[in-house]
């Protein structure tokens, strides 16, 4: 008897394997993180096996004779694919690792991790953080820790006041949250996944916003300081200086 290919098991096996090997390759690669945060990491190991798993099934069907060949269900698994794979491309993340950036960032620097602070915010009551420097009076905020600083200044910033603060993030300008004289450097937080993305960051006054461009990553350097608006008062870092900085390792930073 002559066996005919049946050719939506073999879209569908080559498909799954895709999917099983895309997902594989996003975990490899640390790539994963454009999308979710680092605690997915093992759902997506689980999720590739799985795919490589149903596609070698796949296979093993595409010489068994059918009387009926449907395609509809085929959609399930070629939108999400080119999806992905429209995103990654957008993203640049199919280039070589030294094609996508500098990522010697002195906010990475080790050095940091010997300058702790043991935070007092409640929910993170005992965590340690790194770049405090109580007897220089500065703060340096390590690309990983913006968001754990963030929330442990504003808790109570009283005992900040005063404190020479190093950041670095991408600089947002046109929004109506920033007073005319002020900028923030920001980074994008996930709790999850990028459904759930939203920027954070210092609101910066500065004397030369217009040097500055929307979107460019940069250090800054400055005074933190209560402002007086005219209801209320501003938590502020009075910018000294700010300088081109290369983007983070990690594209997000996470509240874990």
């Amino acid at each position: 008897m002559k066996r005919y290919i049946n050719p939506a098991q073999l879209i569908q096996g080559l498909l799954e394997t895709l999917t099983g090997l895309s997902f594989l390759w996003l975990s490899i690669t640390r790539n994963y993180q454009y999308y979710v945060t680092p605690r997915t990491l093992p759902y997506l190991y689980f999720a590739a096996i799985l795919f490589l798993l149903m596609g070698i099934y796949s296979f093993t069907k595409v010489l068994k004779p059918t009387h009926t060949r449907r395609y509809m269900h085929l959609t399930v698994l070629i939108i999400p694919f080119l999806l992905l794979a429209a995103s990654t491309y957008d993203q640049g993340l199919w280039q070589a690792p030294e094609s996508q950036g500098s990522y010697g960032s002195e906010f990475n620097d080790l050095a940091y991790f010997e300058e702790t602070y043991t935070m007092t915010t409640p929910v993170y009551f005992g965590r340690v953080i790194h770049g405090y420097n109580k007897a220089d009076q500065t703060i340096t905020i390590m690309e990983a820790e913006t968001y754990f600083w963030m929330a442990e200044i504003y808790n109570d910033p009283t005992p900040f006041l005063g404190y020479t603060i190093r950041t670095m993030g991408q600089v947002v300008i046109n929004t109506p949250y920033l007073a005319s004289d002020c900028f923030s450097p920001t980074r994008d937080l996930l709790t999850c996944c990028v459904a759930d993305m939203y920027s954070i960051g210092f609101p910066c006054q500065y004397d030369q916003i217009d040097t500055l461009t929307e979107g460019d990553w940069v250090s800054v350097t400055g005074t933190l300081a209560m402002v007086d608006m005219e209801e209320y008062q501003e938590l502020r870092i009075i910018v000294d200086t700010v300088e081109d900085s290369p983007p983070p390792e990690v594209p997000y930073v996470y509240a874990y």
